[in-house]
């Protein structure tokens, strides 16, 4: 029941809200092997020795089926920067996001931190993709659609384009080649909060097993 319900959500409608990729980000994510592979890189090769333990525990685990995912929920979310000219590997205090179903996909909101970001997560060419608009906390965000066709940026709002993956029912990265500021390769590093759906999960089918 719940792989059919997040196939519904995956497969888009006639009134699908699903997000039309501007061509800048169709190009970001063509060039994305390559651009998160210079970025590892260069993070492996100047990362500092705790930030890179958190690296490798972020990119461990094979993706999920997209069909068998379980993304909506309350996610504590850290963003880890690898590459550029700042620095080869930084990783910020967690902040809090939250992904919901809406019947076409998925939304996404960033809720807390210095830099925002709201958007969605939707099923494009067999793929998870997050589009949306990351912005500074004191300005009013700009849907996606409406974001300029070139990727620049003032420094308080800015597009985003990233591939989505959940290794377990627990744990989301989000990979963001080329973002507009400061680094090579953005990674989003989302954990989830409460009960582990693992757990859950093991609770439900204990509650139904017939008594003795």
């Amino acid at each position: 029941m719940i792989r059919s319900a997040v196939l519904l959500l995956l497969i888009p409608s006639a009134t699908s809200a699903q997000a039309t990729l501007r061509a800048a980000d169709v190009a970001r994510l063509e060039s994305h092997d390559a651009a998160v592979g210079a970025a590892l890189l260069q993070a492996f090769a100047g990362g500092a020795r705790g930030d890179l333990d958190l690296l490798q525990e972020v990119l461990a685990g094979t993706a999920t089926s997209p069909l068998a995912t379980a993304l909506p929920g309350d996610w504590s979310c850290r963003t880890l920067k690898a590459g550029g000219d700042l620095n080869p590997l930084v990783a910020y205090a967690p902040f809090d996001c939250v992904i919901a179903a809406d019947g076409a996909g998925f939304t996404f909101e960033k809720t807390s931190g210095s830099q925002r970001l709201t958007g969605r997560i939707d099923l494009i060419d067999g793929r998870m993709i997050l589009t949306g608009t990351g912005y500074v906390a004191d300005t009013p965000p700009v849907p996606y659609a409406d974001l300029p066709a070139e990727n620049l940026s003032d420094g308080t709002i800015w597009p985003v384009v990233g591939t989505v993956a959940q290794p377990d029912p627990d744990r989301i990265r989000i990979l963001m080649p080329q973002p507009v500021l400061e680094s090579d390769l953005d990674i989003l590093d989302l954990r989830r909060k409460g009960p582990p759906q693992t757990e859950a999960a093991e609770d439900e089918t204990s509650a139904a097993a017939p008594a003795d």
